[in-house]
């Protein structure tokens, strides 16, 4: 998630806290341990999405280094055919 996404979303929460605290029918004791659930459980979620993201692109890049390693792989088994192909010619 983007930063400027988060911010946005982080807005969105205060903007939202303060008019529900303004015209909550609740006592303000009753809101605001409403408010710091609701809260908690949202950075909780948050948490967990930045967490897959993280993952994912850990995934990638894992992904991408295992192509690397077995074209790396693949040109040493050629050489090592070339070479083997070499040695045996040398012996007719």
């Amino acid at each position: 998630m983007k930063k400027s996404s988060k911010l946005l979303i982080a807005a969105g929460m205060a903007a939202g806290g303060a008019l529900g605290t303004l015209f909550a029918p609740e006592k303000g004791s009753e809101t605001r341990k409403k408010l710091k659930k609701q809260v908690r459980r949202f950075a909780s979620s948050l948490n967990g999405k930045c967490e897959e993201e993280k993952l994912k692109m850990i995934r990638e890049k894992l992904e991408e280094h295992k192509k690397r390693v077995e074209k790396h792989i693949e040109k040493i088994n050629l050489k090592l055919a070339e070479y083997e192909v070499g040695k045996l010619s040398e012996t007719i």
